[in-house]
């Protein structure tokens, strides 16, 4: 194995040219193109497919993001979708009372809350109603 040497380097480094091309490159002779549609309120995917007719290969999502980073657009946040509530298993009263699993304090597939001494099912979806049993009179 031969010894290092520096020249060999640098000539080397000096002919190095990156494996990936620079960002937008291709899309950087367009640019006024492309300025002048989203003007005129052009959509992304019109301006590629406008671009890809005329011998320029691109997708709306890189023209997306040309037009973020390269003219300052202001991206706009993804709208959320709303949270799925997991379903809550409705069990008919027939089907409660004949089961024998199940006892005053719930049933044994449902988790329970331990408040104190007591043991009390989980609580359901729907409204919240006080349960006299668990306040306190004034006097204690």
């Amino acid at each position: 194995m031969s010894s290092f040497n520096p020249a060999t380097v640098r000539k080397a480094v000096e002919e190095f040219t990156p494996r990936r091309p620079q960002k937008f490159q291709e899309l950087l002779p367009a640019k006024d193109v492309i300025v002048e549609l989203r003007q005129k309120r052009a959509s992304y995917r019109s301006i590629a497919d406008l671009l890809t007719q005329h011998c320029l290969t691109t997708s709306k999502t890189a023209i997306a993001m040309f037009c973020h980073h390269v003219l300052g657009e202001n991206v706009r946040p993804r709208k959320r979708p709303g949270r799925k509530k997991p379903p809550v298993p409705i069990v008919a009263a027939e089907e409660a009372s004949s089961n024998p699993s199940t006892d005053a304090s719930g049933s044994a597939d449902q988790p329970a809350i331990v408040i104190g001494d007591e043991v009390q099912p989980a609580r359901v979806r729907g409204p919240r109603i006080a349960q006299v049993r668990m306040l306190k009179s004034q006097g204690e």
